[in-house]
């Protein structure tokens, strides 16, 4: 093939990341096979695996409907041979040793953490673990560091009006004291997008704050996380 074929080839077959799922994608050590669970279009595993940073996935999702869109793309990029479908309720229908590596992307940090507690071997220390959460991070982390399992990084992006983060992590069996703002802060670098973010969070726990100190309740701790988050978005 001539030179401008292959080019043309290689350009049809490149799949261009929304920010939210690009950011997730660069914490993804690769090398190994990997779970992309709630995967909907396979967007991720297939952009990983066309760009030869994994050698295959499993597309995992508990409806059929996304897995027909994961099989779509599978097609239309010409790596079926490369991307097993797998109808599972998080990861019940996996087997620790067919993958490396773990995605949640497009779920809440709620779910997130259910999905983890349901599966004793996602805490065996082999797998790298890489979540976008879409809401409540804060109860992910919290999940996160009550079982033992280290944040090593975590990145924050704008997609459009709103703002999301991915964050990696694995299983250390260390588990550390930590308070309320760590579970809103965790390891986010102080970027304008991790402002942003936050500043959102700040917003929403200052009105919480004030509607609670109407009614005489405590909020002590509230208090402490909305002077941490202050320090971040303005420090």
């Amino acid at each position: 093939q001539c030179i401008s074929c292959r080019q043309a080839i290689m350009t049809i077959r490149r799949i261009t990341l929304s920010p939210r799922l690009a950011a997730t994608a660069s914490l993804v050590v690769g090398g190994g096979n990997i779970a992309d669970i709630g995967t909907d279009h396979a967007y991720l595993p297939a952009h990983l695996i066309l760009s030869n940073k994994i050698p295959s996935a499993i597309a995992a999702d508990i409806r059929r409907s996304p897995l027909e869109n994961a099989r779509d793309t599978s097609i239309r990029y010409k790596i079926e041979n490369k991307l097993d479908m797998r109808l599972s309720d998080g990861l019940k229908e996996i087997k620790p040793e067919e993958v490396d590596e773990i995605v949640f992307a497009g779920m809440g940090g709620t779910l997130i953490a259910e999905k983890l507690r349901e599966c004793p071997w996602a805490k065996d220390g082999k797998h790298n673990l890489n979540f976008q959460p879409q809401s409540r991070a804060n109860d992910l982390r919290e999940f996160l560091f009550s079982n033992g399992f280290t944040i090593n990084k975590e990145l924050a992006v704008c997609e459009g009006s709103r703002y999301y983060i991915a964050l990696d992590a694995n299983y250390t069996g260390e588990i550390k004291e930590f308070t309320l703002s760590d579970c809103f802060i965790g390891k986010l670098p102080r970027t304008l997008e991790a402002k942003a973010y936050l500043k959102k969070q700040l917003d929403r726990y200052e009105s919480r704050y004030n509607a609670l100190k109407r009614k005489g309740e405590n909020v002590d701790e509230l208090e402490i996380l909305i002077n941490d988050l202050k320090g971040f978005v303005y420090g």
